[in-house]
């Protein structure tokens, strides 16, 4: 099985550590080495509690890691078109929330003014 989601988010997450180890990745996400060896080798995908950590650690949205993950196993058209239209929606959110967050709330919870 090949999960290139998996790899690139692991990816992520090691560049976000400095290119730390499979054992260190394994004590971030809270599992076993060998579970970590299993996804570095494409044999199986994260599941979503260690997807959701990864997210955290990695500052990412865990919907979108998460979506992201289901799509590429979905064996279903009707499955991936689902999941497609969740991360349209997510990412289509975040363009509009995000600017908004930044311009109107950020001034209240750091005390300084946007422009």
């Amino acid at each position: 099985m090949e999960n290139s989601a998996t790899k690139k988010y692991l990816d992520i997450l090691r560049n976000q550590y400095n290119g730390c180890s499979d054992y260190r990745i394994a004590q971030l996400l809270q599992v076993s080495k060998a579970c970590v060896s299993r996804w570095s080798n494409g044999k199986v995908g994260l599941g979503d509690e260690s997807a959701a950590r990864l997210a955290d650690l990695c500052g990412l949205d865990p919907v979108e890691v998460i979506t992201e993950l289901h799509l590429e196993k979905a064996k279903s058209r009707a499955t991936r078109l689902y999941y497609e239209e969740v991360l349209k929606r997510t990412s289509t959110a975040l363009v509009v929330v995000l600017p908004a967050f930044f311009f109107f709330l950020a001034p209240m919870v750091t005390g300084y003014a946007t422009l």
